[in-house]
């Protein structure tokens, strides 16, 4: 494309940005700064803010470029392609915070200590192995012929494959308690093992506090009465 040179008539006025940046004013000669209406001509005010490129008067000249194409002050070709533009960026700026969504690992919070762990997980071999190890057949048809005539009085859950309870100070809730609510804890736990035993006397509730301390009770195992009638033989 030939370049075109604008013609400026008598009274006109322009600003020409070379491609190194510098600028050259036409038509300012002979003029003053500032009319009597207290006006100043344009091309002094963008003179001035390309010279200087203060970030805040460049942001605000962007902001109002934008604007006016929106308005259709530039007609609706260049219209349409800021509204094109904008889509685009939008949608790359969406891709781009979904992106950082999926990729970010989640952090896992523990709700039980070590010692819980491994309590639960013990506790679960014992079962697998019950399960894989199955029935005995003898046993089986004892245990039916023993039902057969037989009243069931008293139940109980299955808690065979139960691990002694651990340590106050080895759960996760002591452990994530603040001092305050751990001293708590133990003051309700020693007045728990207090108000299950039989001490009268402060000497023998110190016996049954340090007993309870040396050695955690193993579960308590519920009991199954069988009543059997007359004739009722094992095979």
């Amino acid at each position: 494309m030939a370049r075109e040179m604008l013609k400026l008539r008598k009274g006109d006025s322009a600003i020409m940005i070379k491609t190194d940046g510098s600028i050259e004013l036409a038509g300012t000669d002979n003029k003053p700064l500032m009319d009597d209406k207290g006006m100043i001509s344009p091309i002094i005010l963008f003179a001035a803010a390309w010279a200087k490129k203060d970030q805040k008067v460049i942001a605000h000249l962007v902001d109002n470029f934008k604007n006016t194409v929106r308005e259709g002050y530039f007609g609706a070709d260049a219209q349409n392609d800021l509204k094109s533009m904008e889509v685009e960026a939008a949608k790359q700026k969406l891709q781009a915070a979904s992106g950082a969504v999926t990729t970010e690992q989640p952090k896992i919070e523990p709700n039980i200590s070590p010692e819980e762990h491994a309590k639960q997980k013990k506790e679960e071999e014992i079962l697998e192995q019950i399960a894989a190890g199955g029935q005995d057949p003898q046993v089986l048809r004892q245990m039916e012929a023993m039902k057969a005539g037989a009243k069931k009085t008293e139940t109980s859950d299955f808690v065979g494959h139960k691990q002694p309870d651990l340590k106050l100070e080895e759960t996760f809730a002591y452990q994530d308690a603040t001092p305050e609510e751990q001293q708590k804890m133990k003051m309700e736990e020693s007045l728990k093992i207090l108000n299950a035993s039989d001490a009268k006397t402060p000497e023998e509730a110190k016996k049954v506090l340090a007993d309870a301390a040396e050695k955690k009770e193993e579960p308590i195992v519920g009991n199954v009465t069988i009543e059997e009638e007359v004739g009722n033989e094992n095979k």
